[in-house]
């Protein structure tokens, strides 16, 4: 009797391993939280220079540049503070550029010399998405 179906060879099912990245809710508030971040290291760093220039050269301008520096890091870290502080994960509710004390995930992102925030940071400054430090989950901003 012949039969009237024949199959095929069963072919390995291929998934992926990664999941795929979601939408965060809030991408304006993480890119502004993120650049206030950045402006608050960079017056830091402008900060160093014209403290070190002034005590070289004893310059009023370094002086006044020092105390801009000074400025610009305190005005972005009490702003990033405020606008930051309710921005969460939609899955564990931890907040995302703020560090609680807990353990974080293992898939978290971080980069050596960095704290968890700072990579983070980094991490929506170049490539427009990130991972959540408690739960793993990777988000991106774009839809």
């Amino acid at each position: 009797m012949k039969a009237s179906f024949q199959a095929a060879e069963p072919q390995p099912l291929v998934r992926s391993k990664t999941r795929r990245a979601r939408h965060h809710p809030r991408p304006g508030r993480l890119v502004s939280v993120s650049l206030l971040l950045f402006l608050s290291w960079l017056g830091i760093g402008i900060f160093i220079a014209s403290a070190i220039a002034m005590w070289r050269t004893g310059d009023s301008l370094a002086g006044w540049s020092a105390l801009g520096g000074l400025v610009l890091f305190t005005l972005g870290r009490i702003s990033s503070f405020v606008l930051g502080r309710h921005v969460n994960c939609t899955l564990c509710h931890g907040p995302v550029l703020h560090e609680k004390r807990c353990h974080k995930h293992a898939e978290a992102f971080k980069i050596t010399p960095l704290s968890y925030r700072s990579s983070t940071v980094a991490a929506i400054l170049s490539t427009g998405g990130f991972r959540c430090m408690y739960c793993g989950t990777p988000y991106r901003l774009k839809k």
